[in-house]
């Protein structure tokens, strides 16, 4: 991180609280701040406020920049990337609460998931290797994990639900209903089983974890559950140790 300390003060607003310090003149491109604090400030105390978050992130020993809480979203732009050395997790989330938004065709069709990417999923025999969906799975409330790679590596992607028939989908770019988005699938068809998916993933690329819901019938919004996630792998960590970007809220 490049620094150039200025010989001048400002006022800077952390926490609700004024007070003066040094400008340290510091790159805070990847630094994005909550509409809601950012419209508290000036220009100029914004300015100061991502320093001095910057400077603080930097400072921090480098396992406690890997270990930062886990942000999971409602929906895949919600969530923002996840920054840890591998193995990450488990980590314990549930989709009680939470929204129908992505619902992938079953695998009565055909095959499924086309995006251009190398991942392995499980399910009826005619969908593999990507794996599929089965009727119902998929139409129930989802979560969705944000995650990117600092270098080129295989990552092995696994959810274990309490009780419930829970599908593990990874996504490349965008989550949507539609199979060209669609990297691979977990859905093996039982309740608290425990899905996996082993993904090449390329390093500076995101890709989305969505944990998706059973609905009986294929009507949502389907029974939610707790369920936790790991993702290990080697020679890679997700999202690089250096500060790219981080979101304040």
């Amino acid at each position: 991180m490049k620094t150039k300390v200025l010989a001048c003060t400002a006022v800077v607003l952390f926490a609700g609280t004024f007070f003066h310090a040094a400008v340290a003149e510091t790159d805070t491109s990847g630094i994005r701040v909550k509409k809601a604090i950012a419209d508290t400030m000036t220009p100029e105390e914004l300015q100061a406020y991502k320093e001095r978050l910057a400077v603080n992130f930097a400072n921090l020993p480098q396992q406690s920049q890997l270990d930062l809480p886990e942000t999971p979203g409602d929906i895949c732009s919600a969530a923002t990337y996840e920054i840890s050395a591998l193995p990450f997790g488990p980590v314990a989330d549930a989709t009680v609460g939470a929204v129908d938004n992505y619902d992938l065709p079953p695998d009565t069709a055909a095959p499924t998931c086309t995006a251009a990417v190398t991942c392995t999923g499980t399910g009826p025999v005619g969908s593999l290797p990507r794996g599929a969906v089965y009727t119902g799975t998929g139409t129930g409330p989802d979560r969705a994990f944000r995650i990117r790679t600092d270098a080129n590596c295989t990552l092995s992607i696994a959810m274990t639900p309490a009780t419930q028939d829970l599908a593990l989908i990874t996504y490349l770019a965008n989550c949507s209903s539609s199979l060209a988005d669609c990297a691979c699938v977990s859905d093996t068809g039982y309740g608290g089983q425990t899905e996996t998916v082993s993904l090449d993933a390329v390093a500076g690329t995101d890709y989305f974890v969505v944990i998706d819901g059973y609905s009986t019938n294929g009507t949502p919004p389907g029974p939610s559950d707790a369920y936790t996630l790991t993702i290990s792998g080697s020679g890679c960590s997700l999202v690089p140790v250096t500060l790219q970007g981080f979101e304040v809220d």
